[in-house]
């Protein structure tokens, strides 16, 4: 919801930069019969920069809290609270460029004014790369940084409206009656250009990230296949002697083969989360070092005191248990706290919980499966199979519905196809 209003600002900041930098002069031109909005116009425009200022100090507020108790803040996110004073700033500049450019080259051209102008755009265009350059520093920057870089929009933005106003009414004292003659009808089309490259941005900004993320997949499947190569039969001969301790460990444990008539109910208890790198996962191998951990001091203590990772879960453990066991010829097998899915005598999905969050195993093509580890960060590779078709996801709450229920389906169907 936060970054649906962050975009949404977006373009509403796009609009009124737009409207700052088209002229008042003769609004009546244009079908809108509000005389008031030449008389008041810099009052008017003062205020959009207010109500730009208003919605960045309430997104810098979010973005810290967000920072502070999550550790990251969505880039567009953060980006709504300082980028928006900039382009009023700029749009504030870029009008009076429009009123020095008419009175230098249109009514008297002077010296004092040319330069003016010249330097009125030398400024435009440093502001412009000194957005830039701070709206990337401002993303990943401190809370202290973001504090001081919010500033200092804000000082450009009161430094750049105060320059319209005073440069406006400097040039109506000079020349009177000057302002109301310019010939502004085709003006309003700036807001139409400001639009327009503000979506040719979000285009740009699409593919870039689009090409980023099939380099990431390429790349990641590429050192898989050779990780896979070059490791292939001291892999298989370290999962064999695994094998064979873990069934002399559990040889005493219960396992049942469950049919479709039999009720799953599974346990509500919640974890502690700062207990949750001290469980032994049997799901994957390598979990098995943190057995002893408990034992050790760790600083990682320290990013898992608060509990604040975990959401509603959609859908349940015990919706999902029943959703998988719904696929035809459908096999369940209960082990200790896992639950292992079956179809045609393979294990296509394994599902553990643990109250407030639960972990999976699942059955995937590789390229689809290196595609959720970039795009969701709970999902990972699990290495302690002989082959790379296994992943594991934890699931807090954070993975969509119908991504939960796709790589069910695709478990499923990479077995059974």
């Amino acid at each position: 919801m936060k970054k649906f209003f962050a975009n949404l600002i977006f373009i509403l900041a796009t609009l009124l930069a737009g409207a700052v930098i088209v002229p008042w002069n003769n609004v009546a031109q244009w079908g809108l019969p509000l005389t008031q909005m030449t008389t008041f116009e810099l009052y008017i425009k003062g205020g959009i920069g207010a109500l730009v200022f208003v919605l960045g100090l309430v997104f810098l507020i979010v973005s810290i809290h967000n920072q502070n108790n999550y550790g990251e803040v969505k880039r567009s996110v953060a980006l709504v609270s300082i980028v928006p004073n900039f382009m009023i700033a700029i749009a504030y500049l870029g009008y009076t460029l429009v009123l020095m450019w008419y009175m230098v080259f249109r009514v008297e051209f002077a010296y004092l004014t040319a330069a003016i102008f010249y330097g009125l755009a030398f400024v435009l265009l440093n502001i412009v790369f000194l957005a830039y350059f701070a709206a990337r520093s401002y993303v990943k920057g401190s809370p202290f940084k973001k504090v001081i870089l919010f500033l200092l929009s804000l000082e450009i933005l009161g430094g750049a409206g105060f320059t319209a106003y005073f440069l406006k009414n400097t040039t109506d004292t000079m020349y009177p009656g000057r302002y109301a003659s310019m010939y502004t009808y085709n003006y309003p089309l700036i807001i139409g250009v400001a639009l327009l490259i503000y979506i040719v941005h979000l285009i740009l900004i699409a593919k870039l990230k689009k090409n980023v993320y099939e380099g990431d997949v390429e790349t990641s499947v590429k050192e898989l296949r050779e990780d896979e190569k070059v490791a292939d039969k001291p892999a298989q001969k370290l999962a064999k002697s695994k094998k064979d301790v873990a069934v002399k460990k559990e040889s005493g444990n219960k396992t049942m083969i469950v049919s479709k008539e039999q009720t799953i109910i599974s346990g509500e208890d919640n974890v502690d989360p700062t207990e949750i790198l001290y469980e032994d996962v049997t799901v994957d191998p390598e979990f098995n070092k943190t057995a002893n951990a408990d034992k050790q001091v760790s600083s990682i203590e320290y990013y898992i005191e608060k509990p604040k990772m975990f959401k509603p879960l959609d859908p349940a453990f015990d919706q999902l248990v029943a959703h998988v066991r719904e696929l035809p010829n459908v096999v369940t097998k209960l082990a200790d706290e896992r639950i292992t899915f079956y179809v045609d005598r393979k294990p296509f999905l394994v599902l553990m919980n643990f109250g407030n969050y639960y972990r999976m195993a699942f059955r995937s093509e590789l390229e689809k499966g290196i595609r959720l580890i970039i795009k969701y960060p709970t999902i990972s590779k699990n290495k302690g199979t002989k082959d790379n078709l296994w992943f594991k996801a934890n699931n807090y709450g954070d993975l969509p519905k119908d991504v939960i229920y796709d790589i069910v389906k695709t478990a499923y169907d990479n077995v059974h196809a």
